[in-house]
């Protein structure tokens, strides 16, 4: 599949609450093959996993910059526990840093839920390397994973993403209102708070009124290619 470049990459977009302009775009790695839980969940050998997710972040990344007609918006790219912490990443963002012409501070890698981080501190000097690459972090599908409130904490993340979980029927639900609201007051002044999977415009009104900062889902857009002059 690699090597065939049997894949591709859709977009969804992000968009910021406070002027309801467009934030930027999360990249999905899309396969005709296989659903992406299936490839980034099987068992697949260390290195092999992180071919396939070091592949997608980097043609994610290069058809973003293709996709340019001016000023970049923020470009959200998936990464896992295991590729930060495998002996090949510093070499990898060599590569990555000498032929993307998208500005770092605009890339923020998404640490994802999928898999449980058995060295903290290797995984945090691998955090502080993409910051010191002018990359930004953010931690993807809060609250799904028992891991989530220790990772805020010790990753000090750019962004949280809400799991879509606490999008559905927000609305009317006081107590994801009230879980939402003590997430805005600990984010504010240092991380911006993002609710993925919003899909009624209810859900995105309730969003708004709690403050959180910015918002992804099918009601704002869904996940596609990218045209010329989208970005």
């Amino acid at each position: 599949m690699i090597q065939k470049k049997q894949y591709y990459h859709s977009y969804q977009p992000l968009f910021r609450f406070s002027d309801w302009e467009l934030f930027g775009y999360e990249a999905f790695f899309r396969c005709e093959s296989f659903t992406p839980e299936a490839l980034f969940t099987s068992p697949l050998e260390q290195d092999l996993m992180f071919e396939l997710d070091t592949v997608s972040i980097y043609e994610a990344i290069m058809s973003y910059a293709r996709s340019m007609t001016s000023a970049p918006k923020n470009l959200f790219v998936n990464i896992l526990p295991s590729t930060l912490l495998h002996p090949s990443l510093p070499s990898f963002l060599e590569k990555l840093y000498a032929t993307n012409s998208v500005p770092s501070r605009y890339i923020v890698f998404e640490i994802n839920e999928a898999e449980e981080i058995a060295d903290y501190r290797a995984f945090g000097e691998a955090i502080s390397r993409l910051r010191r690459a002018g990359f930004r972090i953010a931690l993807d599908d809060v609250g799904k994973g028992v891991a989530s409130l220790r990772r805020i904490v010790e990753v000090e993340p750019d962004y949280i993403k809400l799991d879509r979980y606490f999008a559905t029927n927000l609305s009317r639900s006081p107590k994801k209102q009230r879980l939402i609201q003590l997430l805005v007051t600990y984010c504010q002044d240092h991380t911006y708070l993002i609710l993925e999977g919003i899909e009624t415009p209810e859900d995105l009104a309730a969003a708004k009124v709690l403050g959180v900062d910015i918002g992804q889902g099918y009601v704002l857009g869904k996940p596609a290619a990218l045209q010329q002059g989208n970005s």
